[in-house]
């Protein structure tokens, strides 16, 4: 996804990034919890 900011910059917004606590199969409507990290978000430069 890109996004132009007011300013006339371009933002490139994509990818999630997690720590996955047990392993295997997700499935359509399986319960799953997201916890954001805390402080503040920085962005990443591109790669």
């Amino acid at each position: 996804m890109v996004r132009r900011e007011d300013d006339g910059t371009i933002t490139h917004r994509a990818g999630i990034m997690g720590t996955v606590l047990a392993s295997g199969t997700v499935e359509p409507g399986m319960h799953i919890t997201v916890h954001p990290p805390q402080g503040p978000h920085i962005r990443l430069q591109r790669v």
